[in-house]
Formats: structure tokens, C-alpha cells, sequence
């Protein structure tokens, strides 16, 4: 019965790519049924299909993960704790920045696959033109905005508490805010290129930034003394360089008139910017979110523990970097599987993903849970061997936030799931409830109970209490697609899988 359903649904599909009226490109050279990328996508075994395209994006954001924890080895060995504490307490500004980059290109992107898998390739190089057009803007608006306020934000995120720490957090966002634009595109372009069913060039050029990273950092904090600038600047240059390869790889696709996606001009009216600006709402509230936490967060520890607590904490999202971003990449890399599947009409398709998806997170929730629980006491080391207070501050929030490990996959990739699918509003209840909702609950009830205990519990808290949300919105998507299934004729889903 499964094979049967699923197999019409593919004859159909290669039907609609073999015949009938193409669906011609803006410049009339290329229809939408010559794309090689949307067949695969749409054709190719599931399994097969989400390792070809989730592993380069899980191994691309391994290597941004250890080029981010190698660059904390060496700031906080170079300049120690405050310095890291210093990067940390910029975060909630430049989630703001972050969070609109998201929207965009997160939103952007999903649309533009789903315009692709409907066939539709001429809107979706509009909106591609779209997209990068407001990455630079948004760059360009929030260079001016960091100039104009600078000390302002400073003063915001309490860095006047002690001086080498508004200091260093001051070197350290003056330096960078020029290459804003260049970070943002290198955001959306990435995607835009697995998009395009290249994941492998997307990962090379990533995992290549990573490494001129982590050379810079070595150059500009060892040998030039450059201090915390050092670091921002390493991160700025790396990041440009890729950008530019992106860029590059589009415009040879434009100039040489090849098949899939290429940079059109921007287009889509109103309409496309509220469907990017809806649909990447959970991406941007997820961000925001992450950076008022950390505030309240960084408020919390100053008040409790001081500014080794802000440090504790910042070594503490190092340790869980590794096994978060393998989740991140597993959905980053699966979205356009899940975006053509669904522009194209293949339910049962999108679903088989998502099992697969949410099964193998599980999975690796339970081997990272393990490997952190075993390696902690080295990992800290790493980073800060002659600072033993703080060293045990940090194993104590580890031994505590580490079980989230467990239960972290589930709000990661659910929050994708629903954005890929243009699902704005289900995408963003996840990412409010693992992101705001509870831990703003937890971080007021808990430090007044438990003291430092109840700061260290409540991100173990919120994703708990995530996976209830998101579990519901799972299930109710669930049961509106079989009801639709039926209405349209076909065999329900649950038949199906």
C-alpha cells in the first residue's frame, strides 16, 4: 500500500518534469522542467536524499562550530575570562541583527525553494533578487545604527560595571560592524546555494572560511597583539571572502544562462516581502529571543556570581555548540527537501522526512549527552587551564544544562520543519517556547528557590516544556494533512507511511 501511494505520487510528479507546458524562466532560456536540482529533490529515495544534502550541512557547521570554539581557545588563553565574557555580553545587540538576517534569508529562502518546487523558477530568481537586496540594506542599516549609538548599546547591554569589560566589548563591535553587509550575505547565500542542490560547494566555502578564521586569529592575536579587535576583524575578513565566492558562483551562472536557481531582478511586490517576512518571523523572534535571554541570563549571573558567572555560562554554550549545530545542520540541510516536496504537492514525502529527521536527531541527542558528560573536564581546560574557579563554575552549570541535550533536537528541527513548509505561525510558537517563554518563566521563579542551581536548570526547563508545544503542532499538522488527503481523493497518510 505504501509503495503504491508513493509511487504514483512520484509518477505523477515526473510527469508534471517530462510533459506538459514548461514553465519558462525570465529570460526565456530555461524551464523549469531542465532544472536537474528540483528532480532530485522531488525523485530521489528519501534516505539516500537527506544524507547527500544533511551531511555537508551538518559538516559545514561543525567546522563554523569549531572555528567559534577555536577562536574562544584563544581569546580566552591570549586575554582570558573577561575577554570571553566581553563577546558574550555584545550578543544580545547583535542577535537583533542576526535574528533580521534570519528573516530574511531563512524566510527568503524557503519561499524561493517552494517556488522552485511548484516550477515556477522565474518567481523564484525574483525573489532571490529580492532576498540579497535586503540583506544589503539591512547591513547597511545596521553599520549606521551601531555608529550612531554605539555608546548607547554599550551602556544597554551593563558593560558599565567594570571598565576592561566595556572596553574590550567596545573594540570588539567597533571592529566588526563594517562587514555586517558582507556577514548577512554570506548567511543567505549559503542556503541559497544548497538551494540550488550544491551542497558540497556551500560546505567547502564555509569550512574554508572557517579555517582563514582561525589562521587569522592566530596572527592577529599571537604575533600582532591585536587584542579582542584581533578576533573581530579575523571574524569580518573570513567572513567577506566567502560572501564574495558566492556572489561569484551566481554571477557566472548568470552570465553563462545555466539551469536552476540565478539571482534575478528583485521582484515579488508586497506580497513576496510579507510571505519572507511571515514565514522567517519564527527565525527572527527565535533570535531575538536567544539575545534577550542572554541578557536576562548575563543579568542574572552578574547579580549572583559576577562576571566569572557570564563567563561560566558563555564556556557552557561552547561545550553545547558541537551537538547543537549537528541539529541545526541536519534541518538546515534538509529544508529544501522539505520545500520542493511540499511546493510540489508530495505530503507523504515531507513527512517521511521529518520521521527520519526527528529519529536521527534522537539519537545523536543521546551519543552528544554521553560524550559531554565523559569529556567535560578536558573541554573546560581547554579553554581557561589557570583560572580553576572558574573551571568548576562551569562544570557545575555543565553537569545541569547538559541534559538538555536530550530533548534539544526535537524544538531544533521542529522549528525548521514548520518553516520550510511556510507554516510561520507553528514555527514561531516552537521557537518562542524554547527560546522565551519558559526560560523568561524559569529565570524568574528559579534563582529566587535555588540560588545559582535555579539559573543553571531553567534551559533544561524550557526545552521540556518545548517539546509538549511542539509535539501538539506536530500532531495537528499531522491530521490536517490526512484530512486533506481524504477530501482530495487519495489514500490517508497514515495508510501511506
Amino acid at each position: 500500500m505504501k509503495k503504491d501511494v508513493l509511487n504514483r505520487s512520484l509518477n505523477s510528479e515526473n510527469d508534471k518534469l517530462t510533459a506538459g507546458s514548461p514553465t519558462v524562466s525570465m529570460d526565456g532560456k530555461v524551464a523549469a522542467e531542465d532544472d536537474p536540482a528540483r528532480k532530485a529533490f522531488l525523485t530521489r529515495p528519501l534516505g539516500g536524499l537527506i544524507f547527500r544534502n544533511a551531511l555537508p550541512a551538518v559538516a559545514s557547521m561543525l567546522f563554523m562550530a569549531f572555528y567559534h570554539m577555536a577562536d574562544a581557545v584563544m581569546v580566552g588563553r591570549s586575554l582570558g575570562p573577561e575577554a570571553l565574557a566581553s563577546v558574550n555580553i555584545l550578543y544580545p545587540i547583535m542577535a537583533l541583527f542576526i535574528g533580521l538576517a534570519a528573516m530574511v534569508g531563512v524566510g527568503g529562502n524557503a519561499r524561493v525553494a517552494v517556488l522552485q518546487g511548484a516550477g515556477e523558477t522565474a518567481a523564484a530568481r525574483r525573489v532571490l533578487g529580492l532576498v540579497i537586496t535586503l540583506g544589503v540594506l539591512l547591513g547597511i542599516v545596521g553599520s549606521l545604527v551601531t555608529v550612531l549609538a554605539f555608546s548607547r548599546i554599550l551602556a544597554i547591554l551593563g558593560t558599565s560595571s567594570s571598565a576592561s569589560l566595556s572596553a574590550m566589548a567596545g573594540q570588539y563591535l567597533i571592529t566588526l560592524y563594517p562587514f555586517f553587509t558582507m556577514m548577512i550575505l554570506i548567511f543567505i547565500l549559503e542556503q541559497t546555494v544548497r538551494n540550488d542542490g550544491r551542497p558540497n560547494l556551500a560546505t567547502g566555502v564555509m569550512m574554508a572560511m572557517a579555517l582563514l578564521n582561525i589562521i587569522l586569529d592566530y596572527i592577529f592575536l599571537f604575533p600582532l597583539n591585536m587584542g579582542i579587535a584581533g578576533a573581530a576583524l579575523a571574524t569580518g575578513l573570513s567572513q567577506s571572502l566567502g560572501a564574495l565566492i558566492f556572489l561569484a558562483y551566481f554571477l557566472y551562472k548568470k552570465m553563462q544562462a545555466l539551469p536552476g536557481l540565478r539571482i534575478g531582478m528583485p521582484g515579488g511586490g508586497y506580497s513576496s516581502l510579507r510571505l519572507i517576512a511571515f514565514n522567517g518571523s519564527s527565525e527572527f523572534f527565535n533570535s531575538v529571543a536567544a539575545g534577550l535571554t542572554t541578557f536576562l541570563f548575563n543579568r542574572a549571573l552578574l547579580s549572583h556570581l559576577g562576571s566569572e558567572g557570564v563567563a561560566a555560562f558563555a564556556l557552557v554554550q561552547y561545550l553545547l555548540m558541537f551537538s547543537s549545530v549537528v541539529f541545526i545542520g541536519m534541518s538546515i540541510g534538509s529544508q529544501p527537501i522539505l520545500s520542493y516536496n511540499h511546493g510540489a504537492g508530495l505530503a507523504d514525502r515531507v513527512r517521511g522526512t521529518l520521521k527520519r529527521l526527528i529519529t536521527a536527531s534522537a539519537l545523536l541527542g543521546v551519543f552528544f549527552f554521553i560524550l559531554l558528560r565523559w569529556q567535560a573536564p578536558a573541554m573546560v581546560n581547554l579553554f581557561i587551564p589557570d583560572h580553576p574557579e572558574t573551571v568548576a563554575l562551569t562544570l557545575r552549570a555543565a553537569a545541569i544544562i547538559s541534559w538538555s541535550l536530550l530533548i534539544m533536537p526535537v524544538g531544533i528541527i521542529s522549528s525548521m520543519f514548520f518553516t520550510a513548509l511556510e507554516r510561520a505561525g507553528s514555527s514561531l510558537l516552537v521557537a518562542l517556547s524554547r527560546g522565551l517563554i519558559f526560560t523568561v518563566i524559569g529565570l524568574t521563579v528559579f534563582p529566587s528557590l535555588w540560588g545559582e542551581t535555579g539559573i543553571w536548570i531553567t534551559p533544561l526547563f524550557s526545552e521540556t516544556a518545548a517539546v509538549f508545544v511542539t509535539a501538539f503542532l506536530i500532531f495537528r499538522w499531522s491530521v490536517q494533512t490526512e484530512r486533506s488527503a481524504v477530501l482530495q481523493g487519495a489514500e490517508p497518510l497514515a495508510q501511506a507511511e
